[in-house]
């Protein structure tokens, strides 16, 4: 009882490197960055904006191919916590002539909505690798 002060959402951390090649590639990362500072933010509700609504929530998977891995952990609903950009990847700042970054990290630090019990584990299969 000492050790158990309450139950804890886990958080997740996913760091990726982009490199557009082209001028298709450059605009699909722009979207892509875009897209997680939008659904990261409250919406407003309504004409008036009186009322705000969440944001979105994420379920995210690990894939080998377009199949679930049958390895590794799941996870349960997520909220993006915290986005970051370095648009200087590589350590110095280049761009293409479009005013592109030639390599940019983008880091998420994602939390789980709901904590994770021991009765769970008693629900999965060998299909559901390791668990959560």
């Amino acid at each position: 009882e000492l050790l158990f002060n309450n139950v804890t959402l886990r958080s997740f951390n996913f760091q990726f490197d982009l490199a557009p090649r082209n001028q298709k590639e450059s605009r699909v990362i722009k979207n892509i960055i875009r897209t997680f500072k939008r659904s990261m933010n409250a919406k407003k509700n309504g004409s008036v904006g009186l009322f705000i609504s969440s944001p979105d929530v994420f379920q995210l998977s690990y894939k080998t191919g377009r199949e679930d891995h049958k390895f590794l952990n799941r996870f349960k609903p997520m909220a993006l916590l915290n986005m970051a950009v370095n648009y200087t990847g590589s350590g110095t700042y280049a761009t293409y002539d479009d005013t592109t970054p030639v390599h940019m990290q983008l880091s998420l630090q994602f939390q789980e909505l709901n904590p994770v019990y021991a009765e769970e584990y008693n629900e999965l299969t060998e299909e559901d690798g390791v668990g959560f």
